[in-house]
């Protein structure tokens, strides 16, 4: 029987509003521009947008290649680097690391049946958690607040505040040690095969994809086969209650 539930935050809980590049662009620049006009550090904003940009992708790579998380404040630290920036500008890298992501905060919104699925299924019994693939844990925990989802997710993990990524198994299992369950007893929802519904099956539980965004992971690992799939959140109570 199902007695606990892990979901996964973007795509999953959180749909993304707008053109992915732009936004990350959009927030390198306001970083860069930060930096110069408000901070008065004397740097190449142009190739600090750029080398910024580069490293985050090298990171994403990295982490995908080794499970292991890059956290946004190492890319930035290696980005100012790469373009001679005067040390101030690294001391300064937590606050600028925050402006970087004001854009993706705006782009990040809960599905319309977000908040009243996970009340339903919190009703039922049901302990709910968090686990997300992040370079940022602040931004991760800024994301739960802001859109309203904190008062029924405990715990809310993200990779880069434990180092590891999924589909590696070590946080999956340890939520289930801190609900007191067995891995069977706990189901992962997210919205990848290789790293959501990978990461579960690797720690001994089933996972159930979401489809509302069809992730562009999925094409390749159509191998991995979930427990169930999901259309939209609010299917999720009679699925579960299915899995037995």
């Amino acid at each position: 029987m199902i007695k606990g539930i892990i979901f996964d935050l973007g795509f999953t809980l959180l749909r993304f509003i707008g053109d992915w590049e732009t936004v990350t662009r959009e927030g390198a620049e306001a970083m860069a521009d930060w930096y110069f006009k408000k901070r008065h550090i004397k740097l190449d904003m142009p190739g600090l947008v750029e080398a910024f940009l580069n490293e985050r992708d090298e990171a994403w790579a990295q982490a995908h290649r080794t499970h292991s998380e890059v956290p946004a404040q190492e890319s930035l630290l290696r980005a100012l680097h790469a373009i001679d920036a005067p040390a101030s500008a690294e001391a300064l890298a937590e606050a600028a690391i925050k402006i970087y992501f004001n854009p993706e905060e705006i782009a990040w919104q809960p599905y319309p049946d977000t908040a009243e699925t996970l009340k339903a299924l919190q009703g039922q019994g049901y302990r709910l958690g968090l686990y997300s693939n992040a370079t940022d844990d602040p931004l991760i925990q800024r994301l739960v607040n802001q859109s309203g989802i904190r008062p029924w997710l405990s715990p809310t993990f993200s990779s880069a505040g434990w180092g590891w990524r999924k589909p590696r198994p070590e946080l999956f299992r340890l939520i289930a040690q801190r609900w007191g369950l067995a891995p069977q007893e706990v189901v992962m929802v997210g919205d990848t095969l290789d790293a959501d519904i990978l990461g579960a099956q690797n720690a001994g539980m089933p996972g159930i994809l979401v489809t509302m965004n069809e992730a562009p992971s999925n094409e390749q690992n159509r191998h991995i086969r979930p427990a169930a799939t999901a259309e939209r959140l609010a299917d999720l109570p009679e699925i579960i209650a299915g899995l037995g």
